[in-house]
């Protein structure tokens, strides 16, 4: 299966490429008075107006310094941006490399498993169930 390989706060994950639709860079994000934490504002995308929300907080990790892209995500008919530090390439991963992760009920509603490669761990999340 495709999946994108993404940095987050110096650590990698990956995402189904499937539940993607596509990758821009960091565009102006208009921040929503009231909202939760995790939900970093509005944007305009051709027209198209958004959430984006932050997967740090989502997954409760710390803060990156600097953020490059955003995830247009979509479900049915809906779409929401996920702001992510950088993607950084897109892969053919075998389900068989997925170590799955059944240590805790609370990483199980995003970490899916994880994914080892000779340079690097990668986190597999599933935040799709999450934010739609």
């Amino acid at each position: 299966m495709q999946m994108i390989l993404f940095k987050l706060n110096q650590q990698f994950y990956l995402i189904s490429a499937a539940s993607v639709e596509e990758v821009i860079d960091t565009i102006e994000i208009t921040p929503v008075p009231l909202a939760p934490k995790w939900v970093k504002g509005l944007i305009n995308l051709r027209g198209a107006v958004m959430t984006v929300v932050g997967l740090s907080e989502l997954i409760g990790v710390p803060e990156s310094k600097e953020y490059k892209n955003i995830l247009i995500m979509k479900k049915d008919d809906k779409r929401k941006g996920i702001l992510i530090e950088e993607v950084s390439e897109i892969l053919d991963v075998d389900s068989k490399r997925i170590v799955l992760n059944d240590d805790s009920k609370e990483q199980n509603e995003y970490y899916s498993g994880v994914v080892s490669f000779p340079d690097k761990v990668a986190n597999v999340v599933d935040v799709t169930k999450m934010i739609f």
